[in-house]
């Protein structure tokens, strides 16, 4: 039975290995032709940003994140606010994402039967 599955990633990209895990469990589950969609929230929307603008004694995960496209992941979603918190614009990050509002995050999951939060 085909389950939608929604990703919430809200991991620093820093200093943890929680960011790449949740990545590869996306690729896992497209591997799976589960294609999962995925929600950058909080912190995770620091996942999004070019290799240039990270602190250089940390591995950059942007390798992870072109490979999505090759696993046929397109359904990227970035929380307005966690954007606004950062100074950020969707325009900043390294890959082509669907800004959404905090409001409308709930009927977002409502379209998924699974949550993955990581």
């Amino acid at each position: 039975v085909y389950k939608r599955q929604l990703m919430t990633l809200r991991s620093t990209p820093y200093g943890l290995q929680a960011a790449k895990e949740s990545l590869d469990v996306a690729l896992v589950l497209a591997a799976f032709e589960q294609s999962p969609g995925i929600l950058f929230i909080d912190e995770g929307v620091l996942q999004l940003l070019p290799t240039s603008n990270l602190p250089s004694s940390y591995k950059h995960i942007g390798k992870i994140l072109c490979a999505l496209e090759m696993y046929d992941i397109h359904q990227l979603w970035v929380e307005q606010q966690s954007l606004e918190q950062f100074g950020l614009l969707a325009t900043d990050l390294s890959q082509t994402v669907t800004v959404i509002d905090r409001s409308k995050v709930a009927s977002l999951y409502a379209q998924y039967d699974q949550h993955l939060v990581f």
